[in-house]
Order: C-alpha cells, then structure tokens, then sequence
C-alpha cells in the first residue's frame, strides 16, 4: 500500500470546483512535488492532505487511514504522524527558537499526561538545531533570524514531533539561490535521514526538479501531469511544456 493514496477527490465551493477527480499514490520515503498555476489547485490540495480544510468527496489515505470525514479528535491522532513546513514558517514572535521547537510536543505531551523533562527536551532542541544546520541558536528571536533559518527552524519544529510524512508549502519562497539550494539540500537530508514521507507544494522548478522523486501537474483542479522529473521533462503533454518553459528557460525539449 502507498504511504498516501488519493482517490476520486473533489473540492467545491459555491459556484466552483476547485479539485476535480484527483487521483495519487505516494511511496513512502518519496519526496512529491506539486507545481502548477496560480489558481491550479496546488495550496488547496496541500490543505485537503493536511487535514486543514474538509474535501467533498473522494478519500485520502494517510498510512491507510481515511482523512475524508474525520471527527477532529480522530484527525489529531493522524496529525500525530504528519509535520507542515509553512510558507512563511509561520513563527511564534513572541517566543524564542527553543520554546517554538518545543511548543507542539509539550503541547500533546501535556495534554496526553506525559510531561517530558528539562534535560530531555535540552537534548531534544539541540539534536533538532543540529539536524537544520543552526546549533546554539536556542535563545535567538524569530526577529533574529533571516528568512532561511526561520524556514529552517519551521522545519525542526516540525520534526520534533517525529513525523512520518512532512508537507512543504513554498519552501524555497522568498529567498534567494544559494538559500534555496540549501534549503532544498535540507529537505532531502531530512528525507534520507528520517525516512519521511515528503509532500513539496512549489512554484520553483529548479528546486522542484531538484529534489523530487516524482512530480504532480495540476491544471484546472486536475492532474495533467505524475511521473519523475525526466519524464516531465520529456513530456508531450502541452500545459507541461510551456510551464516548464516558461519558468525554466532550455529545459522543456
């Protein structure tokens, strides 16, 4: 079974069908990216397989498990296992590096009855600053911090929790070349290092063919497009070509 299976999904809104029919299978240990338009689907399919907003019909699977429908006491149990990575990493300003990292598992810890320790979560919190390639940075601010280690602390706040799937929006938003690659760097360290399963929702084709095991085009609320980025790069489907064209200029054939 595919770490997350995607069958017949549908979104509307009044008026409009934003998801129309989409089908995925995700391997477990893959790294997805899903590009595509402005207004293609791209953000809102992130949000349907994060559990964020309700889908209105169709399944998602999530390690077998069907998100479609939960109550959100039985979506918090799916949570457990799954990280988001914001587009703008999405900091607490008001609290340092250590307690944004340790905000989500004190948070359940608390409210499981398991209280973890100083020591621990020490220990923790330093492991994590390592992992992201930002050691000693437990006392900085969010102000502190350039776009780059934000995204980077946004992501060891998001395995403090030990994911098993972890879903980017935008990772490589903002920032400039040499960050970006470090970011896309990170992201498949991450992946090799913690057997995650990843989900990359973006807009830049260099980072997307970068990183990606696979790639998913949507279109008009449907996939034009899955398969590995030499595919995509040789595809004969026309909204891939002049995408890939149009934003990475000498790469569509």
């Amino acid at each position: 079974m595919s770490a997350i299976q995607v069958k017949d999904l549908i979104y509307e809104v009044p008026g409009k069908r934003i998801l129309d029919h989409i089908n995925l299978e995700i391997n477990a240990g893959e790294i997805v990216s899903i590009m595509g338009q402005s207004g293609s689907g791209k953000t809102s399919l992130l949000k349907m397989l994060t559990g964020l907003r309700a889908a209105t019909s169709g399944s998602i699977l999530i390690d077998g498990v069907d998100i479609v429908g939960l109550s959100e006491r039985e979506l918090d149990k799916v949570r457990l296992k799954t990280g988001l990575v914001f587009q703008y990493a999405a900091l607490f300003d008001s609290l340092n590096v250590y307690d944004n990292i340790v905000f989500g598992v004190t948070r359940h810890k608390v409210s499981s009855g398991a209280r973890p320790g100083r020591a621990q979560l020490d220990q923790m919190v330093s492991e994590l600053l390592a992992e992201v390639e930002l050691p000693g940075m437990e006392e900085r601010m969010p102000s502190q911090l350039s776009g780059g280690q934000q995204k980077r602390i946004g992501l060891a706040r998001a395995l403090a929790m030990k994911p098993e799937f972890v879903f980017y929006d935008e990772p490589t938003s903002g920032l400039d070349p040499i960050t970006a690659r470090t970011i896309d760097d990170l992201i498949i360290t991450t992946r090799d290092r913690n057997q995650v399963t990843s989900v990359v929702v973006s807009h830049d084709l260099a980072s997307i063919f970068r990183i990606s095991d696979r790639i998913a085009m949507l279109d008009q609320g449907r996939v034009v497009f899955y398969g590995t980025p030499e595919e995509a790069r040789l595809s004969k489907v026309d909204m891939v070509q002049r995408f890939i064209a149009s934003e990475l200029p000498g790469a569509a054939h």
